[in-house]
């Protein structure tokens, strides 16, 4: 595994038209041709002969009377065509072959998300139309909720439950306010990544409120024992700067985080070496900067993935990554670089 090799296929950027369909139209109707076989026909990705597949299904009724899919090459199109118009007169990527291969590699390659490959190429277009496109499925070979997660708003008015099976003093709701209005540097927020089996090694993520700075820390299992542990390691990797370093940590409502008085015990004093909080149920916005690390975290080691197979030099190439990562919040500086100016 490496972040920088690339085993995406290429393709050649070129939509599908009408002689190619009727082609696609015989060759799965009459010739009874597979995908990967059309797609190596037509020089396209066998995900594209898919969907192409999908758009144009239509029943069609047998002489019997049953109902049976076939593709038609004219429904296909017509689909198209609006899928097309749909977009307006004024999109301004649809015959940049160059801008859209820039776009594409910096998503799937490089595992930018689109506010960033737009920076980052110059494109005259907004993400938001970088996600129209995606959506549509005609431009961008990237599968909508593969790659790139749908940006989903929540309202600010959203009830929230009563944390009721943690001591008062430990809900959120008693969080320094230094730590709500992201004034003072120290306050995170903590969480579990999982991998494909309940049981086995998952990643402790750490998310830096004020510069969504992230520590990644692989752990055999998700006892709390283990999260002690890795708090132990930090404590003894930084020393003296550790009570600036971490002042709190928030986490969810998960049984391993739930022995909060042997996590924050320190292992060189008889005191807390930090305090933590707990975010009310079902309200992971709470944790909204260690979620949105935790999405890009997943660009490189997807859901399913067994992670106990997943070296520690990888995952600290992941770290290195998201703290270098440009960040649209902080007009493209990356938490390196948001750090530097402390």
């Amino acid at each position: 595994m490496s972040l920088l090799n690339d085993t995406t296929k290429k393709g050649e950027y070129k939509h599908l038209n009408y002689t190619e369909r009727t082609q696609i139209e015989r060759w799965l109707n009459v010739d009874k041709k597979k995908p990967k076989e059309i797609a190596n026909l037509l020089n396209k990705s066998i995900k594209t002969i898919r969907r192409e597949r999908k758009r144009g299904l239509v029943e069609n009724l047998n002489s019997d009377l049953t109902v049976k899919l076939v593709y038609s090459a004219d429904i296909a199109q017509e689909k198209y065509d609006y899928n097309m118009s749909a977009k307006g007169p004024d999109l301004k990527i649809g015959n940049d072959i160059d801008l859209i291969k820039k776009i594409e590699y910096k998503i799937k390659v490089e595992k930018k998300s689109p506010e960033v490959a737009v920076f980052e190429t110059g494109a005259n277009i907004t993400a938001v139309t970088v996600r129209n496109y995606i959506d549509l499925e005609t431009i961008f070979d990237i599968i909508p909720g593969k790659i790139i997660y749908k940006k989903e708003r929540k309202s600010k008015n959203s009830t929230k439950r009563n944390c009721d099976k943690v001591p008062a003093e430990k809900s959120i709701d008693f969080r320094p306010e230094a730590a709500n209005n992201r004034t003072e540097y120290g306050h995170w927020e903590g969480d579990l990544v999982i991998g494909r089996r309940k049981k086995g090694a998952v990643l402790l993520t750490l998310t830096e409120r004020v510069t969504r700075e992230e520590i990644i820390i692989k752990l055999p299992n998700k006892m709390s024992e283990s999260v002690a542990k890795a708090f132990n390691q930090l404590e003894k990797k930084f020393k003296k700067r550790f009570g600036t370093k971490f002042k709190s940590i928030t986490f969810d409502n998960g049984v391993e985080f739930r022995n909060y008085k042997l996590i924050e015990q320190s292992i060189y004093r008889d005191e807390k070496r930090f305090e933590i909080y707990y975010a009310h149920p079902y309200c992971s916005g709470e944790r909204g900067s260690n979620e949105n690390n935790n999405r890009l975290i997943r660009r490189w080691i997807p859901k399913g993935t067994l992670i106990d197979n997943i070296s520690v030099k990888y995952i600290a190439k992941i770290e290195s990554w998201i703290n270098n990562y440009p960040r649209k919040m902080f007009d493209y500086k990356s938490s390196n670089q948001i750090l530097a100016l402390l």
